[in-house]
Order: structure tokens, then C-alpha cells, then sequence
């Protein structure tokens, strides 16, 4: 017993350590320019820093070390840390100062407030085993999901990685191309959309291993 919690507290301090070093490149990469983008130019760097570390984490899920690594981590931690998503609210204020168009902000604002609120509670839920953590989890996960990939949807559909055109002919950069607005869908969104695959993999994990009762 005691082993199992000092592996699944390493397995959480690793995760995290690969969040600070994910943080920072996400840092550099807004320092850099990486993150906006010119009107006509597609936006092919954010639906790639949004979707290529799952589909990278999928495929290493094929791998049993990596696998039995993920199923020894804690499954309320991995719930909890989508508590950071109140941070949406910045949406919020942000459209409030006319920075953000509303079909963008409005949903996606909202979205990640309403999963942030809920995870302590789904976290504690599933920690305790109370009755209905399970259907619990999985409708908190889904909504989770779709919230991340409406927001990307809404994004790229506004535009809101691109440069603005002034009437005086000079270029605008948008908030969410710079620091730290930028943060979300270059660390934010992919990395908290891992934890939800990680999720999933950890809650089937338990499932499969339940004694009956």
C-alpha cells in the first residue's frame, strides 16, 4: 500500500515537472512570435499545439510502461487540476474591455468556469467512492472535452490568433497571441485536454481492477 502511494506521488511530481517544462517552452514560444499570425495565413501552429500532444500521448498509451505508468497515478489529483480552469473568467473580463469578440469569449468563458468549479467536487467524489462517481466523472469528462474543442473551434473560426488590420493600414496584435492570454491555447488547453485522456485511462484502469462487492 505504501508503495503504491510513493509511486503514484512520483508519478504526480513527474507530471507536473513536464507541466513546468511545457509552461515554459509555451513562454518562449509567445516571446518568439510563435503564437500570432498574419490574416491570411492559416492557423496551422495552434491546431497543432492543441492537438498533437494527444494524439502523441495516444500512441504512447500503446507502450505497456507508459500505460502502467498513467494507471498509477492519482485519479483525484489528475480530476483537481482541472480546477485551474476558473482562470477562464479572463475571457470573461477580457471580452468585457471589447478586446474579445463574444461568440468566443462568452462560451468558452463560461465553459471552463462551469468544469473549474465543478472538479473539486467530482475530484472529492470519485476520492471517497460516493454512490454515482462514476457516471459522475464520465459527464464531467465528456463536458470537458467539449468544451476544449468548442473553444478551439470558436477560436480558429474568429480568428483570434491573427493580426488584426487597422484602418490606418498597420497591423494589431490580438490578446490572445500575447502573454498571457497567449498561455491558453498553447499550454493551457492541450496539456489540462491530456489530463482528461490520462483521466480515463486511470478511471478504467480502476474499473477493470474493482473488487466486487
Amino acid at each position: 500500500m505504501v508503495a503504491t502511494v510513493q509511486a503514484s506521488r512520483r508519478g504526480t511530481g513527474l507530471l507536473a515537472a513536464v507541466g513546468g517544462v511545457w509552461l515554459a517552452v509555451a513562454i518562449a514560444a509567445a516571446w518568439a512570435g510563435l503564437v500570432v499570425r498574419d490574416p491570411d495565413e492559416p492557423p496551422l501552429r495552434i491546431g497543432l499545439a492543441a492537438g498533437l500532444p494527444v494524439v502523441v500521448v495516444g500512441l504512447a498509451l500503446l507502450a505497456p510502461r507508459f500505460r502502467a505508468w498513467v494507471e498509477g497515478l492519482d485519479l483525484g489529483v489528475l480530476i483537481a487540476m482541472q480546477g485551474w480552469r476558473v482562470a477562464g473568467f479572463a475571457f470573461l473580463a477580457v471580452y468585457a474591455q471589447d478586446l474579445l469578440p463574444a461568440s468566443f469569449a462568452l462560451p468558452a468563458g463560461l465553459g471552463d468556469l462551469v468544469v473549474g468549479l465543478a472538479a473539486p467536487f467530482v475530484a472529492a467524489a470519485v476520492a471517497h467512492r460516493s454512490r454515482g462517481a462514476g457516471p459522475l466523472f464520465i459527464g464531467f469528462t465528456v463536458v470537458g472535452i467539449a468544451d476544449f474543442v468548442m473553444a478551439v473551434s470558436l477560436g480558429i473560426a474568429n480568428g483570434i490568433g491573427a493580426r488584426v488590420l487597422l484602418p490606418d493600414g498597420t497591423l494589431d496584435t490580438p490578446p490572445m497571441a500575447e502573454l498571457p492570454l497567449s498561455l491558453v491555447p498553447t499550454f493551457a488547453v492541450p496539456f489540462l485536454l491530456v489530463v482528461h485522456v490520462l483521466s480515463l485511462v486511470r478511471f478504467n484502469a480502476e474499473k477493470r481492477h474493482a473488487v466486487p462487492r
